[in-house]
This record gives structure tokens, sequence and C-alpha cells, in this order.
């Protein structure tokens, strides 16, 4: 089996903060593209619920994801946006096919 993470995260903006959080999450993805271990990270937008953002990320190893959440970068984004944010979920698998 691989060693590879698969992370599904879903932020939910506090209302009249959508825009702002949105800004800064696609922020974060472009800080995070340069980390080591990052393989993928999608941000999407519900169609519905255009406060809800989804992650959908692929990383090499735990420890790839284990350093992410704790860099410079990712603990000056909760900083920032810690007001705005209802809630956060995220869930973590590995793949089983392929």
């Amino acid at each position: 089996m691989s060693d590879l993470v698969y992370v599904f995260a879903h932020v939910q903006a506090r209302p009249g903060h959508e825009d702002r959080l949105r800004d800064a999450l696609l922020k974060l993805v472009t800080v995070t593209e340069a980390e080591p271990g990052f393989l993928r990270y999608d941000l999407h937008q519900d169609c519905a619920n255009p406060g809800h953002f989804a992650f959908y990320e692929i990383w090499q190893d735990q420890a790839s994801l284990d350093i992410h959440a704790v860099t410079d970068a990712m603990r000056a984004h909760q900083a920032l946006t810690a007001d705005w944010i209802e809630s956060v979920t995220v869930q973590t698998f590995r793949k089983l096919n392929g």
C-alpha cells in the first residue's frame, strides 16, 4: 500500500466573510504548492453555498502533512482568518485501489 495521504477539508465562512476567506485560501494554495511532500492541493467553492469551501489534497506521506499543518504560512493564515471561519472539518484517507 502507498504512503500517500488524501485529505478532504471543509471550511465554512461566517456570513459576510466569504470573499475575504476565499482570497486568503487562494493565497494559501499558492504557498502550499511549494512545500515538500505536496502533490495536490485543490480548492473548491460550493455552487449553492458560496461560503463553503473544500480542499482535495494529496500528500507524499503523513510526515509531509504534519509539517504542512505547522508551517509559518499555515499559522499566519489561521491567525488572519480565525474570525472569518465558522467551522473546519479535516478528514484523512488512504487510497485502497490502484
